[in-house]
């Protein structure tokens, strides 16, 4: 029990703890196994406040805070990687639609996929374009009452299995000028797009994709927002993105601990369990160490949010240390269990795959540093 959450966040984490135990996690090995993900369990979770959370009341979601999320993600990450990342990727989606999108484009887009209907992918990196967002060359060209789009996206989450996206890209009027990024909503339906997953190495069982749009055309109502405003949604994205990162961070540290405890209680050498080891108490009580630091410090950056804060710094801060820590805890889980930490028949060996996303998307660990040095120095190292 952590006194660092209130009742109702509690209880919400018990009984969210009490459903991916007993409805998912039976699932997990078979699902990696096959690199396949079960689409049709996401409905029961938006339930606990999975995607709907983001949304607006008004707009038929929950509205909930931050630190109810960062409770969300914790859970998650603690059951499964690919179950954090899918849900994270749907609610950026929702919570931009909710902010930004017209009612129309709410009543096609948004009102499906909180009904899990629909299933959104979100499109911002490219291979000039990472950490570097603002470098972004795929385009939206204005072309009548279309937008014609030219470029390619890589890295693109689910975007295997989602029906639609959002695009980030250049918008240029008719005689080439440059609005800014800006964001569109592209159908897969009535804009036919290139896609095709990357084989990648942690969560196995979503999809990292590459989108290829050759003078594909999409309507001029399908600009979301207003034009040129797409790196600052981009922007208001991702700084909940790491926040969400953060948090799943330290599930997967929580399940690396968990696993470690009842490992070292069970195996025995030497005539003893290895829990009698002061080595494997060591690691075991480094990992413990870590997790609750990590946990707190994404507690910490929820409560500015909640509080009204800008929180950049704060998220900055959680998504690098939980997303470190989250590899140290996984490279001493599987100390822990020696041999058998390597096989796949052991969590272990998951985690420590899936730790290794945790300090990339939504901003490398290095781009954090560089984010809180100049938030603390007054200084940029980029620009």
């Amino acid at each position: 029990m952590s006194i660092a959450l209130n009742t109702e966040e509690r209880d919400l984490q018990q009984a969210l703890r009490r459903y991916l135990d007993a409805e998912v996690a039976p699932l997990v090995a078979e699902y990696e196994r096959r690199r396949e993900f079960p689409w049709d369990l996401l409905g029961g979770l938006y339930e606990f406040g999975y995607v709907r959370g983001a949304v607006a009341r008004a707009h038929g979601g929950d509205e909930v805070g931050a630190m109810v999320q960062a409770v969300l993600m914790e859970e998650a990450g603690r059951c499964w990687g690919s179950l954090r990342t899918t849900v994270n990727v749907q609610g950026m989606v929702a919570m931009l639609l909710s902010r930004a999108g017209t009612d129309a484009q709410r009543a096609r887009f948004l009102d499906p996929m909180l009904a899990a209907s629909r299933f959104g992918w979100f499109a911002l990196t490219e291979a000039e374009a990472g950490s570097d967002a603002g470098a972004l060359r795929c385009t939206g060209r204005r072309d009548g009452d279309s937008f014609v789009l030219n470029g390619r996206k890589i890295y693109i989450t689910n975007a295997l299995h989602c029906d639609f996206g959002i695009l980030l890209a250049r918008q240029l009027d008719e005689d080439g000028a440059d609005r800014g990024v800006s964001a569109f909503l592209v159908d897969a339906a009535e804009s036919p797009y290139g896609v095709h997953d990357i084989a990648h190495m942690p969560v196995r069982s979503t999809t990292s994709c590459e989108l290829v749009f050759d003078d594909v055309r999409i309507p001029a109502e399908n600009l979301l927002g207003e034009p040129g405003s797409g790196f600052g949604l981009a922007m208001a994205a991702v700084n909940q993105g790491r926040l969400n990162m953060a948090m799943g961070a330290v599930g997967l540290s929580q399940a690396c601990l968990e696993a470690a405890v009842r490992f070292s209680r069970e195996r025995r050498q030497f005539g003893k369990s290895l829990a009698e080891f002061q080595l494997v108490q060591q690691m075991v009580v480094d990992i413990a160490v870590g997790t609750q630091t990590a946990r707190l410090l994404g507690y910490d950056a929820a409560r500015v949010l909640d509080a009204g804060g800008d929180g950049r710094y704060e998220c900055s801060m959680a998504k690098y240390y939980c997303g470190e820590t989250a590899g140290r805890s996984a490279t001493l889980a599987l100390q822990v269990h020696g041999g058998a930490g390597l096989m796949e028949e052991f969590p272990v060996e998951r985690y420590f795959r899936d730790a290794r996303e945790a300090t990339i998307p939504e901003g490398t660990s290095q781009i954090q540093v560089l984010q809180m040095g100049k938030h603390l120095l007054g200084r940029s190292a980029l620009r």
